[in-house]
């Protein structure tokens, strides 16, 4: 087989889309009070678009293999002390874990066929190696609540 980019990066982005489309489907099931009231989406943006040097990826975690639920565990973890420690984070950081916990709460291993999308922070730079055209970031959507306005 002959190296083509163009086809590469068109699989890839294609590959891409269809992730980002499955996750911000799966999102639309959590509350807008589990969000409060701050709604999070995905969006897909041409790397080269990107002034920053952090971007957004997905990395699927195999289930049915051991390291895969021992990284799932982790995630777990990590999630629960994001949750303690948000003040002490970035707010990239506080965005990728927010979809996670989104993701664990509202979506089952089966709904992911046992490969279940994680959200990672990566530089702008590690993912240029791996030559995809684009690169994932975030839309943050503030939505009216009760609860919000009482604070």
């Amino acid at each position: 087989m002959t190296y083509n980019p163009t086809t590469i990066s068109h699989r890839e982005s294609k590959q891409m889309e269809v992730l980002v489309n499955q996750i911000n489907s799966a999102l639309k099931a959590y509350s807008d009070k589990d969000w409060n009231y701050s709604r999070i989406a995905l969006v897909i943006r041409p790397l080269r678009e990107f002034d920053g040097p952090y971007v957004l990826k997905i990395e699927r975690l195999d289930l049915a293999a051991k390291a895969g639920q021992k990284d799932l565990k982790a995630l777990a973890d990590e999630v629960k002390w994001g949750d303690r420690h948000s003040s002490e984070l970035g707010i990239l950081e506080v965005v990728s874990l927010r979809i996670n916990k989104a993701l664990l709460e509202a979506t089952s291993d089966e709904f992911w066929h046992y490969q279940r999308a994680v959200v990672r922070i990566t530089t702008k730079e590690e993912l240029g190696r791996e030559q995809p055209a684009n690169a994932i970031w975030y839309q943050i959507t503030e939505v009216a609540g009760e609860d919000f306005d009482n604070r």
